[in-house]
């Protein structure tokens, strides 16, 4: 008896032993599987929230309507985001203009992710965040899309070709929709559009006086050199840029005036509209051994910058550079 109770006692702690390790592990998991649960429910969590965003909806105008202006055409496109993620999150747009040169974003090296992407035709295309900051959950937000072509007021309605408006909620994207583009005419029309043709070429010209150094008081000289430059047609196009050549020794150009910051090399105002003519001074210096009377003749160019690689040549470059007598004098 004494041997079969000790057989059936250690059974029974046997029995004990187990069910007090197999509750051990019921209650207590190791770090790794915990730390592996864990993960998975954060990307459940994760997987949930971007289907929620996903779940954004937005609308997007069918039509942009470029206004007159006394400086070319201007118009904006209208979008309207639903937003449907459980937290704040960012949206994005990518638009790719109707007309080339025609997107305008002052915040486009603050705000867009590139750049952009010139298509074969000279437009762009590009990314760049929806006005505004993050998204609160359920918020609706309508931004607008800023477009201007610098091409002269007409008498009649004109149309364009189609650009295109996407919308990205936590890079799902929630819209992809075509727009029309239209021109409004100077009498207020939309009615009976002709199709718009835009230059394919520049057309840059350029005229120049002539410079004369006038010595300073630390012995140096300084002078301007009066300058008309026009463009004739409508062309895409980023700026116009200055050229110098055949200066004399120790002359050299420092900055244009009006200056707006964009240095001695190009022409102030930036992008011009059509038929538009701007005149304004590039200032110079010299060293204080220049000397004194005719110093010869030196030369100026204009240029266009287009958005195009390789560059678009000039429609006529005749006139794209002219020359200018350079004199030294003593201060009045």
């Amino acid at each position: 008896m004494r041997r079969h109770t000790s057989i059936v006692l250690t059974g029974a702690l046997g029995m004990a032993g187990a069910l007090s390790i197999a509750t051990s592990t019921a209650t207590a998991a190791p770090p790794e599987a915990a730390a592996s649960t864990a993960n998975v429910a954060v990307a459940a969590a994760s997987t949930a929230n971007v289907a929620v965003a996903a779940a954004s909806t937005a609308n997007v105008a069918d039509r942009l309507v470029l206004e007159p202006t006394n400086f070319g055409y201007r118009g904006s496109l209208q979008a309207e985001l639903t937003y449907r993620g459980s937290e704040p999150g960012r949206a994005t747009y990518v638009i790719t203009e109707p007309v080339p040169g025609s997107y305008q974003n002052l915040e486009w090296g603050i705000s867009c992710y590139s750049g952009g992407e010139y298509l074969p035709d000279g437009r762009v295309r590009v990314e760049c965040d929806v006005p505004g900051g993050n998204l609160q959950p359920g918020e609706q937000r309508t931004f607008s899309v800023d477009f201007e072509v610098l091409t002269a007021v007409r008498p009649f309605a004109m149309k364009a070709g189609n650009g295109r408006l996407a919308v990205e909620v936590g890079g799902e994207v929630v819209t992809d929709e075509t727009f029309r583009t239209r021109f409004r005419s100077s009498t207020g029309s939309l009615e009976d559009p002709q199709p718009y043709v835009r230059d394919e070429q520049p057309e840059a010209g350029i005229t120049a006086g002539d410079l004369t150094l006038v010595r300073q008081p630390d012995g140096t000289f300084e002078g301007r050199l009066p300058l008309t430059v026009r463009y004739d047609g409508d062309a895409p196009h980023t700026g116009l840029f200055l050229l110098t050549s055949n200066l004399p020794a120790g002359v050299f150009e420092t900055y244009t005036e009006p200056n707006d910051g964009c240095a001695h090399f190009c022409v102030p105002g930036g992008q011009f509209m059509e038929g538009e003519v701007r005149s304004f001074d590039l200032v110079f210096a010299a060293s204080a051994q220049t000397p004194l009377g005719d110093l010869g003749e030196a030369g100026i160019e204009v240029t266009t910058e287009t958005r195009q690689w390789p560059p678009v040549p000039d429609a006529d470059p005749s006139d794209n550079l002219t020359t200018f007598f350079v004199t030294a004098v003593e201060a009045a």
